[in-house]
């Protein structure tokens, strides 16, 4: 049953409804991603002063409408703007990458505060003064779809549990590395791919987002990401990052 609450969530689309209201797509940390209509909020400038853009997060007091059949916006109040990245083309588009992949993904309200904070903390990452590579977004999608359960395995063969030496090979049906003797036709990866694949599951900030990494783990990590999740969470991707 919709209730009414408040809660600091991060905006991500606002549209024009009418004249004078729009609506909102915003992440909540409790409940996924959740459209609510602001009525007026397009000429209101006391109950939602400068609440209704993109890319900031905002404290919103939400309720259901008389007949419970969607959400109001009642007000709202700034809580974090990421102003930096907002004026920094590279990091915009960075951050448009990370929240295109976020709303492909059903987000359930158990997930929601995992997945709320990742993204989150990918915006304030991109708002400092940190160096960021191009290569962030993929490393965000792997790091999200790790963190929500879907993990694969890189500390041991995925079928015998052996070590995978210097060069191993990664299964994408199987989920995970693979030794020489189990390896088959699978394609290898190089050592430094396989720490990386380690570590994305460290939560950020952490050095795996900004580490600078060489065209082949670069690649390796492109191709492995993409070809992972479309496999195991069913998303058609299509990587448009520049190696």
């Amino acid at each position: 049953m919709m209730q009414e609450w408040s809660e600091s969530v991060l905006v991500m689309r606002v549209g024009v409804l009418r004249e004078a209201d729009c609506w909102v797509r915003f992440f909540s940390p409790s409940r996924g991603i959740v459209s609510a209509f602001a009525f007026g909020g397009r000429r209101s400038r006391r109950r939602f002063s400068g609440c209704l853009d993109p890319l900031q997060r905002v404290l919103f007091a939400i309720a259901p409408d008389r007949r419970r059949r969607y959400l109001v916006l009642q007000e709202g109040h700034v809580v974090e703007r990421f102003s930096t990245l907002k004026e920094r083309l590279d990091r915009l588009g960075m951050a448009s990458n990370c929240l295109r992949f976020v709303e492909r993904l059903t987000v359930s309200p158990e997930s929601a505060p995992f997945a709320h904070n990742a993204v989150v903390q990918a915006l304030r990452l991109l708002d400092s003064c940190q160096p960021v590579p191009s290569f962030f977004p993929v490393l965000f999608r792997a790091h999200l779809v790790f963190g929500l359960g879907f993990a694969p395995k890189v500390q041991g063969c995925s079928r015998c549990g052996a070590d995978p030496g210097p060069r191993p090979a990664f299964s994408i049906p199987q989920g995970g590395v693979l030794c020489p003797r189990c390896a088959g036709g699978e394609r290898t990866i190089s050592r430094q791919t396989l720490n990386i694949l380690r570590e994305l599951r460290n939560p950020l900030p952490a050095p795996w987002a900004t580490r600078p990494l060489s065209h082949t783990v670069r690649e390796e990590c492109v191709h492995l990401v993409d070809q992972f999740v479309c496999w195991h969470m069913d998303l058609s991707l299509r990587s448009s990052l520049e190696m």
